[in-house]
């Protein structure tokens, strides 16, 4: 099956292959034909913004220190590469600036996913719209699981296009699609069905799912409707 490019979303990056997160798995995806790539956002204790998905260290780099505890240097030493096998070894963990600087010599969209480890709704906000001030805003979307966090970078930064993450849609989805100026709602696979995605575009909003991966699933989420599939495999799709 081969699928548009406006379809698919590279996850982390070309993350099936290459280690998530990572310049390296950015480029794989861009080479697999990715029109846009989804990233996680983490904050660092100095204000910048990692391209890191865990609350702690431990999974995809040595350690175990909380990642609202560490700095700029601090991350520029660690190795987001080698749990992913030695050809991958010392690989960095971007910064979100880094990762623009890139973004600017492409034709690649991000979906900027922003984590939130705690009570950091306003500084993760105030960083982010610090981030992205004079840049290019139609080639990037902020998506969270956390409405707090959407709710204070609509205050604060209108003008960047905001979706929600739900494992199941809310039963007050249209509420809360209202009271944050969604654009689009990103869910699970597994509960999306065409009747959800018929009402969700109905409403007005776009319905991205994640995170897919095989080929009955794929083809199902096409046979939805669904506006965009998010995966770690692009390159079987593209």
């Amino acid at each position: 099956m081969k699928i548009d490019r406006d379809r698919i979303q590279a996850h982390r990056g070309a993350s099936g292959l290459f280690p998530e997160n990572t310049l390296l798995a950015f480029r794989a995806a861009q080479k697999a034909g990715v029109a846009s790539i989804e990233t996680d956002l983490s904050l660092l204790a100095d204000g910048a913004l990692a391209i890191f998905h865990d609350a702690a260290l431990g999974r995809t780099v040595a350690g175990s220190t909380a990642i609202s505890e560490l700095k700029t240097d601090e991350m520029a030493r660690l190795d987001a590469g080698s749990w992913r096998g030695a050809a991958h070894a010392g690989a960095p963990v971007p910064l979100m600036r880094d990762i623009l600087d890139w973004q600017e010599t492409t034709d690649l969209a991000f979906n900027w996913e922003m984590k939130i480890h705690g009570d950091e709704q306003e500084r993760a906000a105030a960083a982010l719209a610090g981030h992205l001030t004079g840049r290019d805003l139609t080639r990037s979307l902020v998506s969270s699981f956390d409405a707090g966090f959407l709710n204070e970078i609509m205050s604060i930064f209108p003008a960047l296009p905001r979706a929600l993450i739900c494992d199941e849609l809310p039963a007050d989805w249209e509420r809360i699609g209202r009271d944050l100026d969604l654009t689009a709602f990103h869910l699970h696979h597994v509960v999306v069905t065409g009747a959800l995605v018929q009402a969700v575009h109905d409403a007005g909003y776009m319905v991205r799912v994640y995170t897919v991966n095989e080929q009955a699933d794929m083809t199902r989420m096409i046979e939805t409707g669904v506006d965009v599939i998010i995966t770690d495999y692009p390159e079987r799709w593209l």
